[in-house]
């Protein structure tokens, strides 16, 4: 008797087109597998927003491969302040390093 043998296919959909789902979609892609990334806004934005990245996502991007495209590209923040209009200053901190 001849077994079947079955393949299984299933059908990735990332729903958002930000970072997170962009990012999914390459690690995916990377992997052999097809996805579609489903987003509502008519075009990918560059600007309005502040993303900081700590250590481990910096060793995220790199194994994606896109860790040092991003170096390149963008500023580093060396501190930054966190606040309140009834605390000024609540502390001061060195900002991640994006060296990995």
């Amino acid at each position: 008797m001849q077994e079947a043998i079955m393949e299984m296919e299933e059908d990735i959909v990332i729903v958002g087109g930000g970072i997170a789902g962009l990012t999914t979609a390459l690690g995916l892609h990377r992997l052999g597998l097809r996805s579609l990334v489903l987003e509502s806004s008519e075009s990918l934005r560059t600007t309005g927003f502040a993303l900081s990245l700590w250590t481990n996502a910096w060793r995220a991007l790199d194994a994606l491969g896109i860790g040092n495209s991003l170096r390149e590209h963008h500023p580093s923040i060396p501190r930054f302040q966190v606040g309140s209009s009834a605390s000024r200053v609540a502390s001061e901190t060195e900002s991640p390093d994006k060296n990995g």
